[in-house]
């Protein structure tokens, strides 16, 4: 392998310097060029060209394909993550094994996919992930297979610390591949699809023989998934045809019975990188790889890739169905020798046996095949039956006697009931004893617990289901069930729930009773939406209409209503011990905005107003219009003035400023200066008391806002 020659091609010296690094790591006499110029022209002998494919490289793959010869494989390198780029030049040529991005660039990887191509040894999740780690398979066979598979990787991810949004986009890439592998790769032996004429909804409760392996592992930094199917029917046109078709249509692809191209779509959407693995008529395998340090998951590498060596072996446990019977390779193999007697006896057994297969599928066309019928039993009774699609009739009793069936022959059938889920499965035909049985399982039936007010804890038989409003699905269904409802400040009451039958729906709206000490009140504003407060403390979360609040009854209850822009409304109450949903309303009239500004921090209060009071400065109350004494206060000083609050927007300022006692001036006590004093603005006569509370002297002095004046 070392003397197989791989070029490398980026205008960027130091990208090209690390491909070089990948690249001789899978082996190989490794060239670097920054231009297709240094490679002279005509006919290019090489084993693999990497491209970093740059703008200012121009067609430079358009002009190097053509000129390449063997078996050349091609990797181009863009520069960054778009799908669109991505599938175009991957459909360029059969060449171009492989496309990665250079904003995601991982020597590794790219050494991974050099020794794919150079070697040809493609299978296996190993090949994808550090030595070591471990890797975990599965076998699938049928849609609850699947089912139980995608749950058993989603809690592997959880508890490797995969977050969230990286296990839904892991699962439902697991989804998309296992149903491609089950229902869309089978084949039968003339190549065509087994399930192509079977409906979707029968197509999943049948299996093939040939299970899909899935396998899956993470190291922390990265979550790997392969899904193996053994037909190996995949071509690299599908992929291109459907996600170009994805890509550009206005309506993408449909989820349809055959069709497989949305979920190739979605995949490339949730994952970092998908590498396709084929044997034609064996097996094809689809690897994806979720990067869990990545801030989002965007396609970093796309390939498509041939297996080189003979794999049949180990890569199926029997022949696929996809060959001819008794063919085990795809390919020509070279058959031991064998003795010429020995070998006319072989040809003798394979001629008969050939007769022989020839006569059972002749009998039918020659004399029509025999027909019998086959007794379909369900349980419940009731259920409707259908063959391949169509209504046969109805299991009235619980039985039901299909007649002109084809013996040996496989048929879809399928029961229905209202109420529980069908039930579907393939019935083979035999000559005789054919009973087949079905038993359907119910539909939980839904009950909505609601309780006026809400929030009451949900008991039966002592244990709690939560709180209301509730949806319970566990109640057997056409049942009568014992519900405690409890809640703080309610008696404890008890309702009996009729369940509904299988399938169907109910909902209970249960009436609290109030303890015998409280009562509840309703509060209604007009306008609604205003903010409650209840003996001078806001209800968080509260506001008009309210649900019912509960007091304590028999004794009176203030609450004040307060909406911005409108004048606040007391509203007194006295409920009677046990009353149940007092209402009572307020009017919250338009009002006159006051606002109250001062150049010192302090509280505002307005005489006269239910919520102006000891507020902290600048405040803005909301009043009718009239005369209002407004107070300030701020420390030691105290300032009311009387406002007159217009039908307009009204404002009102309070400014103060202060004296500072000189030495031996007439501010002079015995206990020393007088400390500062603050006075409202204007001419003001200072006061300076003893301790005693005895006045010493006092002067007259004009004050100014924010002024400092020396007492004379």
């Amino acid at each position: 392998m070392l003397s197989r020659r791989i070029v490398a091609i980026s205008p960027d010296k130091a990208f090209g310097k690390q491909m070089s690094v990948a690249l001789k790591a899978a082996g190989g006499a490794v060239e670097t060029h920054q231009s297709a110029e240094s490679l002279g022209r005509g006919e290019l002998q090489v084993a693999l060209i990497a491209i970093h494919l740059v703008p200012e490289l121009g067609n430079l793959l358009g002009e190097l394909l053509p000129r390449l010869v063997g078996d050349a494989r091609v990797i181009v390198i863009l520069p960054r993550s778009t799908l669109g780029p991505v599938v175009e030049v991957l459909g360029a040529s059969e060449r171009i094994a492989a496309v990665m991005i250079a904003e995601a660039f991982d020597v590794s990887d790219l050494s991974a996919l050099a020794t794919r191509i150079l070697g040809g040894d493609l299978f296996g999740l190993e090949k994808m992930v550090p030595w070591g780690t471990k890797i975990h398979s599965t076998l699938v066979g049928d849609y609850q297979e699947k089912s139980l598979c995608i749950a058993q990787i989603s809690e592997f991810a959880e508890m490797m610390g995969v977050r969230r949004k990286y296990r839904e986009s892991i699962e439902q890439s697991v989804d998309e591949m296992l149903m491609n592998a089950l229902y869309d790769a089978p084949v039968d032996e003339q190549g065509r699809p087994i399930f192509s004429e079977i409906p979707t909804k029968t197509r999943i409760s049948l299996r093939v023989e040939q299970k899909v392996v899935v396998q899956y592992t993470c190291d922390g930094k990265a979550f790997a998934v392969s899904v193996r199917d053994a037909f190996g029917t995949l071509e690299r046109s599908t992929i291109l045809r459907y996600l170009h078709k994805c890509l550009h249509a206005e309506q993408q692809i449909d989820r349809k019975t055959g069709g497989a191209g949305l979920g190739l779509y979605l995949i490339a959407n949730n994952s970092s990188q998908i590498l396709f693995n084929v044997l034609p008529g064996v097996a094809t395998e689809v690897l994806t790889r979720f990067d869990l340090d990545a801030p989002k998951l965007q396609l970093e590498t796309l390939g498509f890739f041939n297996e080189k060596i003979d794999a049949s072996g180990r890569l199926v446990g029997g022949p696929s169905r996809r060959l001819p019977a008794g063919a085990s390779y795809p390919v020509e193999r070279r058959a031991p020798e064998v003795a010429s007697r020995g070998l006319v006896a072989a040809l003798g057994v394979a001629i008969a046996t050939m007769l022989a297969l020839i006569a059972v599928v002749a009998w039918p066309r020659l004399f029509g095949a025999s027909k019998t019928s086959v007794e379909i039993q369900t349980d419940p009774p009731g259920v409707a039956v259908f063959v391949e699609g169509k209504n046969v009739g109805v299991a009235v009793s619980g039985k039901l006697t299909v007649e002109g069936l084809e013996v040996g022959r496989t048929y879809p059938v399928e029961g229905r009931l209202e109420g529980y889920e069908a039930a579907t499965s393939a019935v083979r035909v035999a000559d005789k004893n054919n009973v087949f049985s079905f038993k359907l399982r119910p539909i939980a039936a839904s009950v909505t617990l609601e309780s006026d007010p809400p929030g009451a804890t949900i008991v039966v038989d002592g244990k709690e289901l939560g709180k209301t409003p509730k949806v319970v699905t566990d109640f057997p269904p056409s049942s009568t069930v014992s519900v405690v409802f409890k809640k703080d400040g309610y008696s404890p009451t008890t309702a009996l729930v009729s369940v509904p039958g299988p399938g169907k729906e109910t909902k209970i709206v249960h009436q609290l009773t109030v303890a015998s000490d409280l009562a509840s009140v309703v509060l209604i504003s007009d306008p609604p939406g205003a903010d409650v407060y209840h003996n001078g403390q806001l209800l968080a979360g509260v506001k008009t209409p309210t649900d019912a609040i509960l007091v304590k009854g028999g004794t009176e209850q203030r609450f004040v209503l307060h909406l911005a822009g409108r004048v606040p409304a007391l509203v007194r109450v006295n409920p009677s011990p046990g009353a149940q949903r007092m209402e009572q309303s307020a009017t919250l009239a338009e009002g006159v905005q006051l606002k109250v500004e001062a150049n010192l921090d302090g509280k505002v209060s307005v005489e006269g107003s239910l919520m102006c009071k000891q507020i902290d400065s600048p405040a803005t109350c909301t009043l009718e219009p009239g005369d209002y004494n407004v107070s300030f206060a701020s420390g030691g000083s105290k300032a009311t003035r009387r406002v007159q609050v217009k039908s307009k927007e009204t404002k009102v300022s309070f400014g103060f400023g202060w004296v500072v006692p000189g030495k031996n001036k007439v501010l002079q006590t015995d206990a020393g200066p007088a400390s500062k004093l603050t006075f409202e603005e204007g001419k003001q006569t200072v006061i300076v008391s003893n301790s005693d509370g005895s006045n010493i002297h006092g002067v007259k002095v004009m004050i100014r806002a924010g002024v400092t004046t020396t007492a004379e």
